[in-house]
């Protein structure tokens, strides 16, 4: 426990952050020295609010970073997706291309053939 001279003669202050604030003594002041306590433990209650909210925001930072982190390396990825995508797609055309060259080459070239003239003949229409 310390001494009122700490915390500007206020009362006793405990090592919780906790001020008692005494009276004129005698017991005549009522309702004073409730309103001094409400008044402290307001002044605690809005130090644990700020607290609090610190916190939050410091939370909120921890967790905008780590979205930018796992963003960036969401992006990357794709980066590296699409380059081997083109990759492959250029790939395959040239294995197409490839392949209709060699299938040109190799092909025996189909011509019609002439079908030859009809040859006239006789139709056996008499007995011989």
């Amino acid at each position: 426990m310390q001494n009122g001279p700490t915390n500007g003669g206020l009362g006793v202050e405990f090592g919780n952050g906790m001020v008692a604030v005494g009276g004129s003594g005698g017991g005549g002041g009522r309702g004073k020295r409730k309103a001094a306590l409400e008044e402290v433990s307001l002044d605690k209650a809005m130090q644990q609010k700020q607290r609090r909210i610190i916190k939050t925001r410091e939370s909120a930072a921890r967790s905008r970073e780590r979205k930018r982190a796992y963003i960036g390396g969401l992006e990357s990825l794709v980066t590296q997706l699409e380059e081997e995508n083109a990759r492959i797609l250029k790939e395959e055309a040239e294995l197409k291309k490839a392949r209709y060259k060699q299938l040109m080459e190799n092909l025996i070239p189909v011509t019609e053939k002439r079908r030859p003239p009809r040859v006239l003949r006789r139709a056996c229409s008499m007995i011989w």
